[in-house]
C-alpha cells in the first residue's frame, strides 16, 4: 500500500483543512518538534483505513479524532495498492449530547489515471470512482480486500505504533509467518495445498472403495477367473449377433407392414 494524498481537517492536532501530498515521494519523513503533527498524519492515515488507531486504545477512543472544540473531524486519504487507486473516507462528528459517532465512511476505486490534483476543484464523491464500500460496516472487508491486510497486521508491520517495533521482532513464528504470507502474496500457494490435499483424499477414498471390492473376491482363483473371462467372451459374442439381427428384423417388420397394407387394399 502507497499513500497518495492525505487531507484532514478537524482531525486532533489539524483543526484547518490540512493537506500533505505524497505522489513524488518515494522516501519521506517526518520531521519536527514534539508536538508538530508527526504521529498525527501516521494516524490519519490508519484511521481513514481502519477507523481506530492503536494509540487510542480501539474504537472507543474515538473521540479522541476531534481537534479540541470541534463537532467534526474529515479525513481522506487517496493510496494506491496493487495496481489500484482508492480513496478511503471517513467522517466523525459530535452530537449534542456530546457522543462521538462515525457519520460517513467508505472506499472508492478510482478510475485509472485519474489526477489526484482534481481533488482541490471541489469533486463531489460521485467523481471518484466506483463505490466499493458505502458504510463503516462495510469498510472493514472492502480494505481488508484492497490494502491485503487486516488491522492487526497492518499496525505490526506498516504502521507500527512508537515503541511496539520490538512487537512484530518478537511475536510467535506463526504469527510472523502469517504476516509474511498475506504481504509477500504466499496465499496462493496455500490455496494449492489446499486442493491438492482434497484431491489426494478423494483418491484415497476411491482406492479404499477398490480394496473393499477387491477383499470380497478372496474365493477367486485362476480357474474361476478364466470362467467369468470365457463367459464375458460369449456375452460379447452374442451382443454382436443380437446387433447384427437387429436391421434384419427391422426389414422384416417392414415387410410385414407392406403385406398388411396390401391385403387391406384387397
Amino acid at each position: 500500500m502507497r499513500p497518495m494524498r492525505l487531507d484532514m481537517a478537524g482531525f486532533t492536532v489539524f483543526r484547518d483543512e490540512t493537506t500533505v501530498d505524497f505522489t513524488d515521494a518515494d522516501f519521506f519523513a517526518l520531521v519536527g518538534p514534539t508536538g508538530s503533527g508527526k504521529s498525527t498524519v501516521l494516524d490519519a492515515i490508519c484511521f481513514a483505513l481502519y477507523g481506530t488507531v492503536p494509540r487510542w486504545g480501539g474504537a472507543r477512543g474515538l473521540a479522541n479524532a476531534l481537534a479540541p472544540s470541534a463537532t467534526e473531524a474529515r479525513v481522506r486519504l487517496v493510496f494506491e495498492s496493487a495496481g489500484s487507486r482508492y480513496v478511503a473516507t471517513r467522517v466523525v462528528r459530535r452530537d449534542g449530547r456530546g457522543n462521538v459517532k462515525t457519520a460517513n465512511a467508505g472506499l472508492q476505486l478510482m478510475p485509472a489515471g485519474f489526477d489526484v490534483t482534481k481533488l482541490d476543484t471541489g469533486l463531489s464523491p460521485e467523481d471518484l470512482g466506483e463505490v466499493v464500500a458505502g458504510t463503516p460496516a462495510e469498510m472493514e472487508q472492502a480494505v481488508l480486500a484492497a490494502v491485503g491486510l487486516p488491522y492487526e497486521q497492518f499496525t505490526s508491520c506498516v504502521l507500527l505504533p512508537q515503541g511496539q517495533f520490538a512487537d512484530f521482532l518478537h511475536a510467535k513464528p506463526a504469527t510472523r509467518q502469517q504476516i509474511l504470507v498475506n504481504l509477500l502474496g504466499l496465499g496462493v500457494y496455500e490455496e494449492v495445498q489446499k486442493r491438492a490435499t482434497e484431491r489426494a483424499g478423494q483418491a484415497e477414498a476411491g482406492l479404499a472403495a477398490v480394496d473393499k471390492v477387491l477383499a470380497g473376491l478372496t474365493d477367486v482363483d485362476d480357474a474361476a477367473l478364466a470362467a467369468a473371462t470365457a463367459r464375458v467372451d460369449r456375452m460379447r459374442e452374442l451382443s454382436g449377433a443380437v446387433g447384427s439381427a437387429v436391421p434384419e428384423r427391422e426389414s422384416a417388420r417392414a415387410a410385414a407392414r407392406a403385406a398388411t397394407a396390401a391385403l387391406a387394399d384387397l
